[in-house]
């Protein structure tokens, strides 16, 4: 039987949600959608043939009126505690979008009334499934060249946000972009972050009414050691948006480049007699969306948590908030402390 879903958030990433992994997803009926703007909603509903009864301005009225199982938010943060008091309320799943809520205090209270609940809450951390951060993730678990001892990101992209949320949000780049790349050190490495210490800054050129620049160090499990360096308002030359990263391990380094390639590559001191070898990208049958999906309709079924859990998220969700509080106090910041591990 297919998941019963209602989704909150029908234009902007919405639309990606429901034109690019919900359309035709055997598993998921889109029973009712929800948005306050008349336009996304008609183009949804006459897209996806879901009549005007079906169509709603409020999520309430939404869930009043049909038979569903779960809740799909694509909203702005300040929005997901509520719906996820709306989703539990009545005994629904919810799967939101990142981030996790509008503050840390507003994540635990999801998780807890999810837990309180009994239903399932899964955060949308899509990047986790792309092609090449798989293959990393895979790398990094085989050691070819040894065991992992720190690691970097670069992130340079100009995001032109100009009339959105993000646009006017305080921190845009570390709270709204880099809680995917927080989240890949997570799964890539297979460790928490445990430390964070941070500098955010806005370039003169910056269209951003707060700080799109961010130099962040953190502290895994173990003691290893990563970095990010960081510019949503970038110009010159782009990273993708997985970002570039370099993983330094005992007898090599694995890069993953500007232009989208995996390699390895060993050499001796001095950089002598360097060899690099590229790896093609892991197979990847459905999207990044698709793959969250897959995950929390299997959660729902099961009643199970799912990898990227409200609950697990938590951790990577805290590691951000964490950057935030030393960008404002000049301090580093233990992750644990603030999600009380």
């Amino acid at each position: 039987m297919a998941l019963r879903l209602i989704q909150a958030g029908i234009g902007g990433m919405g639309r990606a949600w429901w034109h690019g992994a919900i359309k035709d997803h055997a598993g998921v009926e889109l029973v009712a959608i929800v948005d306050i703007a008349d336009a996304p909603l008609a183009e949804c509903g006459d897209a996806l043939g879901i009549p005007q009864n079906r169509r709603f301005h409020d999520l309430t009225e939404a869930v009043k009126a049909v038979d569903a199982d779960a809740v799909l938010t694509v909203t702005p943060p300040p929005v997901h505690l509520k719906h996820a008091e709306i989703a539990f309320a009545n005994g629904l799943h919810l799967l939101t979008e990142k981030p996790l809520g509008a503050t840390l205090d507003e994540a635990r209270q999801m998780v807890t009334l999810a837990k309180e609940a009994n239903r399932q809450l899964v955060v949308s951390q899509n990047y986790r499934y792309n092609a090449p951060m798989a293959t990393l993730r895979r790398l990094v678990a085989d050691q070819p060249l040894g065991v992992l001892g720190h690691g970097h990101i670069d992130f340079y992209i100009p995001g032109d946000f100009r009339g959105t949320f993000r646009e006017t949000m305080e921190f845009p780049l570390l709270v709204d972009m880099a809680i995917h790349h927080v989240d890949l050190i997570r799964a890539i490495t297979g460790k928490n972050i445990l430390k964070v210490t941070a500098q955010t800054f806005k370039p003169a050129w910056s269209w951003y009414q707060h700080h799109p620049g961010l130099k962040m160090l953190m502290e895994l499990d173990d003691g290893v050691q990563f970095s990010y360096s960081g510019d949503w308002s970038a110009r010159g030359r782009g990273t993708t948006w997985n970002g570039a990263w370099r993983l330094q391990c005992d007898s090599g380094s694995i890069e993953y480049t500007n232009d989208n390639k995996i390699q390895q590559t060993t050499s001796t001191f001095w950089s002598k007699d360097q060899t690099t070898t590229e790896f093609p990208h892991d197979a990847a049958p459905r999207n990044g969306q698709q793959a969250v999906l897959d995950g929390f309709i299997a959660a729902a079924a099961t009643n199970t948590p799912a990898e990227t859990s409200g609950a697990d998220n938590l951790w990577s969700f805290g590691a951000v908030c964490a950057g935030v509080i030393s960008a404002q106090q000049g301090r580093t910041v233990d992750v644990r402390e603030l999600i009380g591990e």
